[in-house]
């Protein structure tokens, strides 16, 4: 068989993922995310709206392609708040130039995630090509496209959710990153790219802000092995934009958003599974009235005392804040650790159960989920014990590898492949800080949401470790190939 080139393993991966997008997002019958109740905030200031009245048809059940757009569709007086602003907004000028219509088609948002992902799984697969000899470029590429562009990941681009930005920002900070300690001609537009994807990563959801501190510390970094002042500049107003963008993603937070967090962190958190749910929200603080909210999200139907009522502001959201429920778990280890093997039951399950995939048009049941290329995420759930000491355990093989090459770049004074090295680390931190938010700021309520970044680095590790094993192992066996030790060959043949 023709051995495929290295830019040519790239260049077929992404059009692999480009043939499954487009069978997934804009072929009938289309695939996308319902609406659990975050849609509001997002779509509210562009001038969109649902163009349905029913409960049932805007949340959870269905996935509607199809939103209004007011006379006025753009707010003055609104603040870009986060990367998916803007992407949504691009995405309506975008449909308004084309259509001209006053309907917003979700496809256009989907349509501009799909390119800048396809952008992202080019340059993945040719960073690593760049390493491998051809048939295991080939395997890299396969498994890149098997695991990144599964169906739980790439479903949420038809939807108003921030995941998905959060997903290809990430990819893309990451791959542009890991090029920058060797790249000179064009270094700066590189660098310029790289800082972007990275305040856009950061500024595309709240919990991704200590992970965009990350990124600022590695701009930092970068700034000391830069020689050229105007080069050190550069970074360094890269570092501090960064960082601008992971601090002010908090700072702007709107107070619903927070009462969300909040709402969950007590009811979804501490509450739920609680022994003495009186005596711990004393402990924060609150009255032990609300243990009654036990179990209950921010989002339902029909709720025992209206969430953003005066009594709530009061004597509930205004009592206590992160720090409180920090201090809390701090001081019950045993409850933390409780939550964190919780959160790693369900820390492989990439598409959350409670929303379906399909329009109510086509016909499918209620909450109704696609098959289509989720090969990865349904062998995840199965290949993976359950529990916080596995995660240990994988980080422990993980970081040991690069334990292992980081002492050997720095016995050869490699400080290009030291700085690669600490960016593959950063998956891995930023996939545990997510596990730890998750149940800090939402308790168990979507945790297969907000895990979703921590799958995303789960799988990055996963694919790095799988690729490494499978390079090594093919190298040994062609070492045993050309010494004559074949396994259907003695060892004393003299035939051949």
């Amino acid at each position: 068989m023709r051995k495929i080139p290295k830019p040519g393993a790239a260049a077929a991966a992404a059009a692999a993922v480009g043939m499954l997008l487009i069978v997934l997002l804009f072929t009938k019958p289309y695939a996308g995310m319902a609406d659990n109740g975050d849609y509001f905030r997002e779509i509210h200031n562009p001038g969109l709206y649902y163009l349905t009245d029913s409960f049932e048809d805007r949340h959870f059940g269905y996935f509607n392609r199809e939103f209004g757009i007011r006379e006025y569709p753009y707010d003055p007086n609104s603040r870009f708040v986060s990367s998916l602003s803007l992407m949504i907004r691009a995405a309506l000028g975008i449909d308004l130039a084309i259509t001209g219509d006053n309907r917003f088609d979700l496809r256009f948002l989907a349509a501009l995630y799909s390119v800048l992902f396809l952008a992202a799984v080019y340059l993945i697969v040719k960073e690593a090509a760049s390493r491998l000899k051809p048939g295991m470029a080939a395997f890299a590429a396969a498994a890149a496209a098997f695991i990144l562009a599964d169906t739980g990941y790439t479903v949420y681009f038809n939807s108003f959710y921030g995941e998905p930005a959060s997903y290809i920002f990430l990819l893309l900070s990451l791959v542009l990153m890991m090029r920058l300690p060797e790249r000179k001609a064009g270094w700066t537009a590189w660098f310029i790219a790289w800082a972007a994807c990275a305040v856009l990563f950061a500024a595309a959801k709240q919990q991704n802000a200590p992970a965009g501190i990350l990124f600022a510390l590695m701009g930092l970094r970068l700034s000391f092995r830069m020689d050229k002042g105007k080069w050190r500049r550069a970074a360094l107003a890269g570092t501090a934009a960064i960082a601008a963008a992971s601090v002010g993603v908090y700072l702007f937070m709107t107070d619903d958003i927070k009462h969300i967090n909040q709402y969950h962190a007590v009811t979804r958190g501490i509450l739920e599974g609680s022994l003495n749910p009186e005596r711990d929200l004393k402990e924060l603080g609150l009255d032990p009235k609300f243990a009654v909210l036990a179990g209950t999200t921010y989002y339902d139907k029909y709720q025992l005392e209206p969430v953003e009522s005066p009594l709530m502001e009061k004597e509930f959201y205004s009592k206590f804040g992160y720090g409180t429920i920090i201090g809390y778990y701090l001081r019950h280890a045993d409850r933390a650790f409780e939550k964190l093997d919780m959160a790693a039951s369900q820390a492989y399950s990439i598409r959350p159960d409670a929303m379906g995939n399909y329009e109510k048009s086509a016909g499918k049941p209620y909450g109704a989920k696609t098959a289509f290329f989720s090969g990865w995420s349904s062998l995840k759930k199965s290949l993976f014990p359950d529990g916080f000491r596995f995660i240990l355990l994988y980080y422990g093989v993980y970081y040991g590898g690069l334990a292992f090459y980081y002492a050997r770049a720095w016995r050869r004074r490699r400080h290009a492949d030291l700085f690669r090295l600490e960016v593959m680390a950063l998956p891995g931190v930023i996939g545990l800080s997510q596990l730890a938010i998750a149940f800090l700021g939402a308790g168990d309520a979507d945790l297969a949401k907000h895990l979703f970044l921590f799958n995303v680095c789960f799988d990055l590790m996963f694919g790095v470790m799988l690729v490494h094993a499978v390079s090594r192992l093919a190298g040994w066996l062609t070492i045993r190939w050309k010494a004559g030790m074949h396994r259907w060959k003695s060892r004393n043949s003299i035939s051949g």
